[in-house]
């Protein structure tokens, strides 16, 4: 599971694009241009797994193209270039296809085996590339030829897309040696079901990428919510799903909505206790602030969680330290 990172910002300014140039001409066979007299910006973060190549891009206004020397390289994947977020923007032009310009939250579908071109116009524009590999993804999806056309929606699937392939690029995971494979199932499922599944890949992919795909996101969300008055309802009114469906989905692993929002809870409210750099704060203000409403319910779920009242905890934590 490699990782790649490179930055113009470690060359001096006269250097930097031909170093981009030889970078990205080695690693993707994509031709560099920057306009004259304009110093370059390039931030690249790569990441390899098996049958599925990921590139975080931000850029200066630069032309980058692969051309009929560079398409003989024998990379036929099929390519997400999306456009995921913030300010600039990009015109993608593909062989035998009309130019489209990408709009924050939506992609292109690129052929590899085809020339074509992107235009980065902006100061910094962020650009995301996930590349899928032709022989896994082309037998499990219909009309492969009409996928460049036309620009795809900002759909579900296309923005878990998006969410897992900006978390497996970030700075603080992307060397982190972990199993990527369940990632990498759900990225398959997921870019089935942004470009039209056959039957028998849509039902899969439904039931395993989108979901586990869904549940990520909804724990994610529950964490950042904790401290507030959340409920069921309200997690499933955020996520377009109904609260059956969240209850399904923490059930297939065993567990409730309830027992999760709980535990993301004591846990915030064990950090707090045993943070001795942080104000003294009195045990019922952290239980109020972490989202619990009654005191007695705070002090029997902590010391079933850590086996202590929290009393002690903080005792121990303060202690330890001296």
């Amino acid at each position: 599971m490699a990782f790649i990172s490179f930055s113009t910002n470690d060359f001096a300014p006269n250097e930097r694009l031909e170093a981009a140039q030889d970078i990205y001409s080695a690693i993707a066979q994509v031709q560099l241009d920057a306009p004259k007299k304009q110093t370059p910006h390039v931030e690249t973060r790569i990441k390899l797994l098996p049958g599925i190549s990921i590139a975080n891009v931000t850029a200066s206004s630069l032309h980058a193209a692969r051309k009929s020397p560079q398409v003989v390289d024998g990379n036929d994947d099929i390519t997400f270039l999306i456009h995921p977020g913030g300010q600039g923007g990009w015109l993608s032009h593909l062989q035998a296809h009309d130019t489209l310009a990408c709009t924050p939250g939506r992609a292109r579908i690129v052929l590899n085996h085809q020339s074509g071109s992107v235009d980065f116009h902006g100061e910094r524009v962020n650009f995301l590339s996930v590349a899928f590999s032709r022989a896994q993804l082309a037998p499990l999806i219909h009309g492969l030829d009409r996928v460049p056309k036309t620009l795809l929606p900002p759909s579900e699937p296309l923005q878990h897309i998006i969410r897992i392939a900006l978390s497996l690029t970030h700075p603080q995971n992307a060397v982190v040696e972990t199993s990527t494979e369940p990632l990498r199932r759900q990225l398959f499922d997921l870019a089935c079901l942004s470009l039209g599944a056959t039957r028998d890949s849509s039902y899969r992919s439904l039931w395993g990428g989108l979901r586990a795909a869904r549940l990520k996101a909804i724990k994610a969300d529950i964490k950042l919510l904790a401290r507030t008055p959340i409920s069921l309802e309200s997690i499933a009114a955020r996520h377009a799903v109904s609260p059956s469906y969240i209850r399904a989905l923490f059930n297939s692993k065993g567990t409730s909505f309830t027992d999760y929002l709980l535990e993301q809870r004591l846990q915030i409210a064990f950090n707090a206790l045993t943070n001795c750099q942080a104000p003294p704060r009195s045990i019922s203000d952290i239980a109020f602030k972490t989202g619990f409403n009654n005191i007695s319910w705070f002090y029997r779920a902590f010391k079933h969680r850590f086996g202590i009242p929290p009393g002690e905890a903080r005792h121990i934590a303060i202690h330890s330290r001296i």
